[in-house]
């Protein structure tokens, strides 16, 4: 399709004139007090979108695709990803946005929807580029298509009233073939709240969107959340189960048995620890491993502990999962009950 003319831009300016003229414009409201809306009135783009504030901004995720979705869907809702081949990506400089079944958001109020795969284009750069792939609403084209996808190769803008919600970045390098290019995945998702008498009377996990929060009103039952990878709600504050991640022997030291085995788990404020290990004729201060990279901290960090009657010692914890005892210690065993150190 050929580009407008100048004599055809002039043209369209007049005949939207002439719109105003024969089109009924709403006139939103003024004054010291007001509300809307009104009975059989209209509202405007911007009270529309100050409307559904409460509501976030972000893609509406089921499990496959849709709530509701078809057994065989591909399930990448907004996902991006290569061609079938590097050879192919990196040959037409793309990328493939996926719609799944159906991929739908919500921005500022305004609703969008992806019904077929969309290829987007990142071309190769001379300097380091980060490229962002978003939702992005422009209330510019408020009478058109007010929310889209789009790739920018900077901040995206704001100037003149726009919305971004962050799907992807693409950070490229000269020289450097698409494929191997990093992609940084984000979408973020928006789902409601529901309130509960109890956990019981949680609905079905599929009738509702992943992140949706449930509050069972009765007291001390906590809070659910629908989980985004699987069919069911997961209460997110509750502790994982105790678990054996201990390396048997460390430097001479062994692990306690029975209701003295260490053990390690996960909860909503960090990692914990309890157990005991037995010195015998060990001299070194480093008397446990941990095996398990989800209880390691990803820095060295510091944290009190207890040890066998003496006084309050110090505890370093090193991204090896190594255990050790700051500036040594000559007691026959150590006690990690109570342990507690946050998830970095």
């Amino acid at each position: 399709m050929a580009e407008p003319s100048a004599y055809d831009e002039i043209q369209d300016g007049r005949l939207d004139d002439l719109e105003s003229l024969v089109t009924a414009e709403y006139q939103p409201p003024e004054g010291t007090e007001y509300s809307f809306p009104v009975a059989n009135q209209g509202i405007t783009q911007e009270q529309f979108r100050l409307m559904f504030l409460g509501q976030a901004n972000g893609m509406i995720h089921g499990d496959n695709g849709t709530v509701n979705d078809s057994p065989n869907s591909t399930g990448y809702r907004y996902y991006l990803e290569g061609h079938s081949s590097d050879s192919e990506t990196n040959q037409r400089n793309t990328l493939i946005l996926r719609a799944g079944t159906s991929a739908e958001a919500i921005v500022e109020g305004f609703y969008h929807r992806l019904t077929e795969d969309m290829e987007l284009p990142f071309p190769p750069v001379t300097t380091t580029t980060v490229y962002r792939v978003t939702l992005t609403y422009d209330p510019r084209k408020f009478k058109t298509s007010p929310v889209n996808i789009e790739v920018w190769n900077a901040e995206p803008p704001t100037a003149h009233g726009q919305t971004h919600v962050l799907l992807h970045t693409v950070e490229r390098r000269p020289n450097q073939l698409l494929s191997q290019a990093k992609i940084t995945r984000y979408r973020q998702y928006t789902a409601g709240l529901l309130s509960v008498q109890n956990e019981n009377q949680l609905p079905d996990p599929r009738s509702v969107p992943a992140g949706t929060l449930a509050v069972p009103s009765a007291s001390g039952r906590g809070i659910f959340v629908r989980s985004n990878t699987r069919f069911e709600w997961v209460d997110p504050v509750a502790p994982s189960p105790w678990e054996d991640v201990f390396q048997i022997n460390r430097n001479g030291w062994r692990v306690g048995t029975g209701s003295e085995k260490p053990m390690a788990r996960l909860t909503s404020t960090g990692i914990q620890l309890k157990g005991f290990f037995i010195r015998n004729t060990a001299s070194h201060n480093t008397f446990g491993r941990l095996t398990d990279s989800r209880f390691f901290p990803n820095r060295r960090i510091r944290t009190p502990m207890a040890t066998s009657g003496e006084t309050v010692k110090v505890l370093i914890i090193d991204t090896n999962g190594d255990l050790t005892i700051e500036g040594g210690y000559n007691g026959t065993y150590v006690s990690v009950d109570g342990i507690n150190y946050p998830r970095d």
